[in-house]
């Protein structure tokens, strides 16, 4: 039987995001999610999973937004003078193209800081991924993989999600006016590198790119699986929105705010979402 992931990105990134992540689990269908350890809320974030002893967490490695766990000077590549981080995953992309060997270093060593700090705070973690795909940068998941294999995290995040099966699934075209296929192009694009370069082969198939932060009941509705996959993993982005509003000084993300937030929190609310694909 297909095992169904039911993942939650960003714990740790908010109150609401928090809130919104307990409750999927303890009311709903969610039954994974990957806490973003270097964040304000990760400790609050902590605090919650102590009651949730039934949720898979992982690490979703943050190398893109606000500040790194290593100091600045050891990671100069990857932030700036004050140790906040300073590129997106296209620069992060094309550093790897011109100081490959260097950001791989650099990479590493922050992320292995913040496995580190995730498993003092008494997580066990069951998988690895990254705030913005960014682990998929052929290069920089070679570091993830070193990494994986050093900790022994059962899982690490492969991006592979076929765009054929999915547009046909999805009704409408959002995906071709907010961006959704692009992205998942350069993501499989980077799956395929991976798998050559490195021989990486994930029994997961990953849902959510071309419908992005838009995971509402109906997109779940006859997705459909390729053969020789042992389980699907919906990466899914929930939140309580009204709850941030409370601390706006906190958001450096207007993403937090959105209102599908909200309708993805919903989403896993519904119980019956797990029978409608197989």
């Amino acid at each position: 039987m297909l095992k169904k992931i039911f993942n939650a990105d960003d714990f740790g990134i908010s109150p609401g995001v928090n809130q919104a992540i307990f409750k999927a689990h303890t009311e709903g269908v969610l039954n994974s999610t990957s806490i973003m350890i270097n964040l304000k809320y990760a400790p609050q974030a902590i605090e919650l999973s102590q009651q949730m002893p039934n949720l898979q967490i992982g690490l979703h490695a943050n190398l893109t937004n606000e500040y790194s766990v290593l100091p600045s000077p050891q990671i100069p590549l990857l932030v700036d003078d004050k140790g906040k981080f300073r590129h997106g995953f296209v620069n992060l992309a094309l550093l790897s193209v011109l100081h490959p060997k260097e950001l791989k270093r650099q990479v590493k060593i922050e992320v292995r800081a913040q496995i580190e700090k995730a498993l003092a705070s008494g997580l066990k973690l069951t998988h690895l991924d990254s705030h913005r795909h960014v682990h998929m940068i052929p290069m920089i998941f070679k570091a993830f993989l070193e990494l994986k294999e050093e900790y022994k995290i059962p899982r690490l995040r492969f991006v592979n999600e076929n765009p054929v099966l999915t547009i046909r699934s999805t009704q409408g075209i959002e995906w071709l006016k907010d961006g959704g296929l692009i992205k998942n192009l350069v993501l499989v694009s980077c799956a395929i590198a991976d798998k050559l370069l490195w021989g990486y082969k994930s029994d997961t198939y990953f849902y959510s790119i071309i419908n992005t932060c838009k995971i509402s009941r109906d997109k779940l509705k006859n997705i459909k699986i390729p053969q020789g996959y042992e389980a699907v993993e919906v990466g899914i982005h929930p939140g309580l929105p009204e709850i941030d509003k409370e601390y706006l000084a906190d958001v450096f993300d207007d993403n937090i705010l959105k209102a599908w937030r909200q309708k993805e929190f919903e989403t896993l609310l519904d119980k019956t979402v797990e029978q409608e694909f197989s």
